[in-house]
């Protein structure tokens, strides 16, 4: 069988298309009976998802060593909270990274907003940045008043701090020796973040995420099995704290959005109430082969009206409207349009006009 792209809604018979991803020349061989007609077509859906923002508490405590613990009831589901409360805490301390340890979960550690709803790297690592910030301010009024110190007199304005060092032009001492010399057992700070609605920005501005989905997917004409071809991501966040993480999260919602849209579907036994369909076996989730072309473009920026860090939440982002940028280019394929996921071959076949020899 040799498989050919042709006239699918949005393309001319000779297969050229000025899409969603630029220009493509495909195949112009005329469809024969030993030929697989494959219609594509493809669709771009807009997004916007709401920022959120809960009261999370976190605390940071310097040991006499120069080493910083993090301690918050914060959780960590698999999407990256001990890497970028450690990346928070270093930035803001300027310790390198293998000096800070994270401490997540317990109930006696300062209270978070827990993860879900997109609000839980936002809030917490602006609680963590809090606490860093209380602790730099104790420290440099400790040194500039401490005739001991090399910062003695320094104006704490000019301070940088770096690679465990504290440096204010010229000068420079150790974080360790000025923890040391005035706390030998070690010190903390405990910072937090406000709820959204103690907070007159979220009422003054409209503070929420943004992105677009392209897709494009090939649906066989005779068959009307439906194939994604590859799809694009472009997501507004504000600050972006760990542009690895954020990615890999943005994909996996995507492929999410692409199981909906395509495969995913409980079965109820309404005699029963049970779930026809409980095991990987019958209820269907993207494999490999499923996903051929996926990518994701973060877009840095920074929202001063969100709050101190300026980033905004990440995790629902890249499922809201990924479903529906396939919906609509099954749509684009084949002029077929399906209200109810998953969109399978018995619901597109019936749509689809007979193919002449």
């Amino acid at each position: 069988m040799f498989a050919v792209q042709v006239a699918g809604a949005g393309f001319d018979r000779t297969g050229r298309q000025d899409g969603l991803f630029g220009e493509h020349q495909f195949s112009g061989v005329e469809p024969s009976p030993e030929v697989t007609v494959v219609q594509v077509g493809g669709a771009v859906q807009a997004l916007q998802c709401g920022h959120f923002q809960g009261p999370a508490a976190a605390r940071v405590r310097l040991e006499a060593d120069g080493t910083a613990v993090v301690q918050t009831d914060m959780t960590d589901l698999g999407t990256g909270t001990y890497t970028v409360l450690t990346q928070v805490a270093s930035d803001g301390l300027g310790l390198p990274p293998d000096r800070v340890r994270i401490e997540l979960g317990r109930s006696e550690f300062p209270t978070s907003w827990g993860s879900g709803g997109s609000w839980g790297a936002a809030s917490s690592s602006n609680a963590v940045h809090g606490a860093c910030m209380a602790l730099r301010e104790q420290l440099l009024a400790e040194a500039r008043g401490d005739t001991r110190s090399p910062l003695h007199g320094l104006d704490p304005a000019d301070a940088v701090f770096s690679n465990g060092n504290v440096v204010v032009g010229r000068a420079s001492e150790a974080l360790s020796e000025i923890i040391a010399r005035n706390h030998p057992e070690g010190f903390e700070a405990e910072s937090g973040t406000r709820f959204m609605g103690d907070d007159p920005n979220y009422t003054d501005y409209s503070i929420n995420t943004y992105g677009a989905h392209f897709a494009e997917v090939g649906v066989d004409a005779d068959t009307a099995e439906i194939r994604l071809r590859r799809m694009l991501g472009v997501f507004s966040v504000g600050r972006v704290l760990n542009a690895k993480t954020a990615r890999s999260q943005l994909i996996g919602g995507m492929i999410w959005g692409v199981g909906a849209a395509l495969e995913e579907e409980a079965v109820v036994d309404l005699r029963s109430g049970a779930f026809v369909n409980r095991d990987f076996a019958q209820y269907l989730v993207p494999v490999h082969a499923d996903v051929p072309d996926i990518d994701a473009v973060v877009l840095d920026g920074y929202d001063d009206k969100a709050n101190v860090l300026g980033a905004k939440g990440v995790g629902e982002l890249g499922i809201c409207g990924a479903g529906a940028s396939v919906a609509n280019a099954v749509f684009n394929a084949t002029g077929v349009r399906v209200r109810d996921f998953p969109i399978t071959i018995e619901k597109v076949l019936p749509g689809l006009p007979l193919m002449d020899n």
